[in-house]
């Protein structure tokens, strides 16, 4: 599991074995780390060199230490990869068509895969969501309540993916994809106050259609469409 250390860069190795031995699968979510005396023996090296270590694997988010129980390998490591992301967006000067073209990406394959891969379950969640949003598309002064349910709308299709990685990056990239979503929604609104609901309402329904008819290529089409609306009255 573990080998004996070299002298250069004593931490960083330690780091890269663990990292290793998570990419291996020998430890998976929420697995207990050996104690600090058990990893400083194996790896040859001292208890300072580990301590270090697992302070910067906790700093990255990879490893939780709990009190009087050890260190864990984080259960949500996709959530952990929040921070570092938005820092890089904001550090490289970020914009509004740098969210949007990952976004475009991803969204448009994540409908063409909750086509294929929808439960009933799935579609009842999803259809109850754009019933929701016509019921408050009918009623003045109900934005908040539809960004919210736009939000719900997206993030469910993520998880409908069935694809865990698609599905990391959609939560890693949340608080990003959530602003982006709001604002949108403010913007298409502002610019045609007598159809921005109307429209975006019928965009979600040609996509909720076309999952729940497990149309591939419609679904796909759709999503595609309404991210095309989405950045000509936001950008």
């Amino acid at each position: 599991m573990f080998s004996n250390i070299s002298s250069k860069k004593v931490y960083e190795q330690i780091i890269e074995q663990i990292q290793d031995n998570i990419m291996n699968g020998t430890f998976k979510k929420g697995d207990r780390l050996p104690s600090e005396r058990d990893l400083s023996e194996a790896m040859g090296v001292s208890r300072t060199s580990i301590r270090e270590a697992l302070r910067v694997l906790e700093t990255m988010g990879v490893v939780e230490s709990r009190q009087g129980e050890g260190n864990f390998i984080c259960s949500n490591i996709e959530k952990s990869l929040l921070q570092p992301l938005s820092l890089m967006f904001k550090l490289n000067d970020g914009s509004w068509s740098d969210i949007f073209e990952l976004r475009n990406i991803l969204e448009i394959e994540c409908a063409r895969l909750s086509a294929l891969r929808a439960t009933e379950l799935d579609c009842r969640e999803l259809l109850d969501i754009v019933q929701r949003m016509e019921d408050e598309t009918l009623n003045e002064n109900r934005t908040e309540i539809l960004v919210e349910l736009d939000k719900k709308f997206h993030n469910l299709l993520s998880g409908i993916s069935k694809n865990y990685l698609i599905e990391s990056l959609f939560i890693t990239t949340s608080n990003l994809f959530e602003k982006f979503i709001e604002d949108a929604r403010y913007k298409i609104i502002s610019y045609d106050a007598s159809k921005g609901s109307a429209n975006l309402l019928n965009q979600h329904k040609r996509i909720c259609e076309a999952i729940i008819k497990k149309d591939e290529h419609m679904a796909s089409e759709a999503m595609r469409e309404h991210m095309e609306y989405v950045i000509k009255n936001t950008l």
